[in-house]
């Protein structure tokens, strides 16, 4: 490991230790660390500090990472800054929005054969969605086909909620 890279990690680890959880940062450049992560104080305290600093990367990378935000932030439903995460990540929400997120029963999910088409500010994605769902007699896990629409907006890739509700249950 390079030394530099192993700074920047002892950095991190050495802001590590237990803070006050600060408040959701707008414009963190680290679209893929959540306020609920066990590691989100600790980045966002260096990132400050500008011992860390975000890298730009391929817009069918940063789509595929706005994709898993949001279903984590519906396994993450009840922490802290889900909901503001999760707005972060899309647009176009239904009118009884949060409700969807407030009645989320995601337990766990992956997302498989991921391809994504992207126009300039504006991307497709297909891809396998395997949700496991929490039910009254314990978990359901279904493999989901999904088709979603996104755009750019600011840094951050934008689902279309409503192509994520017309491929699955979980965002209905």
């Amino acid at each position: 490991m390079p030394a530099r890279t192993l700074l920047v990690l002892a950095a991190a680890l050495a802001a590590a230790a237990p803070t006050g959880g600060p408040a959701l940062a707008q414009g963190t450049p680290f679209p893929d660390v959540p306020p609920w992560h066990w590691a989100y104080p600790a980045v966002l305290k260096d990132q400050q500090a500008g011992l860390l600093l975000g890298y730009p990367a391929a817009p069918a990378d940063l789509v595929r990472n706005s994709l898993a935000q949001i279903y984590d932030g519906f396994v993450h439903a009840q922490a802290a800054g889900a909901r503001e995460w999760v707005e972060r990540f899309t647009y176009n929400r239904p009118a009884d929005w949060p409700g969807p997120l407030e009645r989320a029963r995601l337990a766990a999910f992956s997302l498989g054969d991921v391809s994504v088409a992207v126009t300039g500010e504006t991307a497709n994605a297909t891809f396998v969605a395997t949700e496991t769902v929490r039910e009254t007699t314990g978990t359901r896990t279904s493999r989901v086909p999904m088709r979603v629409r996104l755009r750019l907006s600011g840094e951050d890739w934008q689902a279309d909620y409503a192509t994520l509700a017309a491929g699955s249950p979980v965002f209905r």
